[in-house]
């Protein structure tokens, strides 16, 4: 671990940088004075440790020299004068001297243990202080404390909307020309769906785990693989091609080096025995298998592809779809990972934001791309874009997926290097969702509802899975 988690020389040189982030970002200012003061009060007790380190070797020197003197291996007046340039002060040059000295070095050492005790404390606040941080966002994001300042840049497909909802959409669209089908049948939300069609128990999964858990059921325990699959196939053919499953629980003091904890903290499932946390996602443990790496420019990028389950509390989502299987404490995802270089990070975004688009525009899920504003965004990310589905069930467009360029965020707290020109930069970080399944699975159930032979249609793209091309309702539902 490095003794800051940020370039302390830029917060000393340009204060003014980090306001004007704080500002943009809607974070209490509060911040930096308090990392002001500490950063000062942490340096004048640098300089207290080293004075005081600086007396005691002196005194060592001196010990050094009336021990030669006794061994006869220089004369006294040399001993003297060398003795008094170094303590500044004449003494006798004997075995008692030695002894006084040492008691003088016992009684420094007393007090440079205090100092330093009380600098690692400082050091400490300091450090926890600067790991929440932002990182320095791009100058075209958008300007906003929330949602409602995010901005779309570009849709695809031909979402059917119910007449009802149509005010709804064309507020979405943000004055796009979007095409678009008109349907009168009211559609279904996914959460009928999923009963009409005996997919997954909610109700049952409560009885047993509480709140926003699921029993995937029939069909979709199957077409969960598939999709999966389908994913990790797909992206490996896209150059993501170190492909892992990553642990389930992680070091709680290494996910703190990894992610924004004040932001994340509500969402960590903690084990009390252990101080293991159970991952929210497998981006988390992806970066923590590069600490202390140093990776030679060839190497990179460096592109993951990564299937695990996701675990997260959602404490903050109280009230938010209590129904259904959209947002709960557990999930499959396909993630994304690329380690760049930090002049290369924004180039190589924009390829997996190419690749996510892709994706589902093969699975014929309509979707907008959003670039989240600065209160909303990741506090690591440079700029982050999310890509919303079109649930006509609901009539919004609802997040899928997120993309975000960390920079040197990450790098810098699990000291992730590569070598460049003769000499050792941090890299970049940059994560994607690649497909997170039970979303995704929610999206296709709402866009592929045929309310004329109330089937479900699956995509092409999996039927060489399972064989499952329809879905149909249950006689017992």
């Amino acid at each position: 671990m490095g003794i800051f988690p940020i370039d302390i020389d830029l917060f000393r040189k340009y204060p003014k940088k980090f306001e004007k982030e704080f500002e943009k970002r809607f974070l209490d200012k509060k911040v930096l004075e308090r990392a002001r003061e500490l950063d000062k009060k942490w340096r004048e007790k640098i300089k207290q440790v080293n004075k005081l380190r600086h007396e005691i070797n002196k005194r060592s020197k001196a010990i050094a020299i009336i021990k030669a003197f006794l061994e006869k291996k220089i004369k006294k007046e040399e001993a003297k004068e060398k003795i008094r340039k170094i303590l500044e002060r004449d003494v006798e040059i004997n075995k008692k001297t030695i002894e006084k000295i040492k008691k003088e070095v016992g009684e420094i050492e007393k007090k440079l243990k205090v100092i330093e005790n009380e600098t690692e404390n400082i050091r400490r606040e300091l450090y926890n202080i600067l790991l929440t941080f932002p990182q320095f966002s791009l100058d075209k994001i958008p300007i906003g404390p929330d949602e409602r300042y995010n901005k779309p840049i570009r849709f695809w497909g031909k979402p059917k909307v119910w007449r009802n909802y149509l005010d709804q959409f064309k507020e979405q669209i943000d004055g796009f020309d979007v095409k678009y089908e008109v349907i009168e049948v009211k559609p279904k939300h996914h959460y009928d769906i999923i009963k009409e069609y005996d997919l997954a128990d909610t109700e049952l999964a409560g009885k047993m785990a509480g709140a926003r858990f699921y029993i995937e059921k029939n069909e979709l325990v199957f077409l969960d693989f598939a999709l999966t699959l389908y994913a990790l196939e797909f992206y490996k053919k896209k150059g993501f091609d170190y492909v892992i499953v990553p642990p389930y629980l992680m070091k709680r003091d290494v996910e703190e080096r990894i992610t924004h904890i004040t932001t994340f903290e509500d969402a960590i499932y903690t084990t009390r025995e252990d101080d293991l946390i159970l991952i929210p996602t497998s981006e988390h443990p992806i970066c923590a298998m590069f600490i202390d790496r140093v990776f030679l420019e060839r190497e990179l990028p460096l592109r993951i592809l990564a299937w695990s389950p996701a675990f997260r509390r959602e404490a903050g989502a109280h009230g938010k779809d209590t129904k259904g299987i959209f947002r709960t404490h557990q999930f499959h995802k396909v993630e994304l990972h690329s380690v760049t270089t930090l002049d290369q990070d924004l180039e190589e975004l924009e390829y997996m934001l190419k690749i996510f688009e892709e994706f589902n525009r093969t699975l014929n899920i309509p979707y907008r791309v959003i670039i989240l504003s600065s209160g909303d965004m990741d506090k690591r990310a440079r700029i982050q874009y999310d890509l919303e589905a079109w649930f006509p069930g609901q009539g919004k467009y609802r997040e899928l997926g997120s993309l975000a360029t960390m920079g040197d965020w990450v790098s810098r707290k699990i000291n992730t290097r590569v070598e460049r020109k003769g000499k050792t930069e941090f890299v970049a970080n940059l994560y994607a969702t690649g497909c997170a399944i039970q979303r995704t699975w929610c999206a296709i159930l709402e866009n592929n509802w045929d309310p004329k032979k109330n089937i479900i249609k699956i995509p092409k793209p999996l039927w060489r899975y399972t064989g499952i091309k329809k879905l149909y309702p249950k006689a017992s539902s």
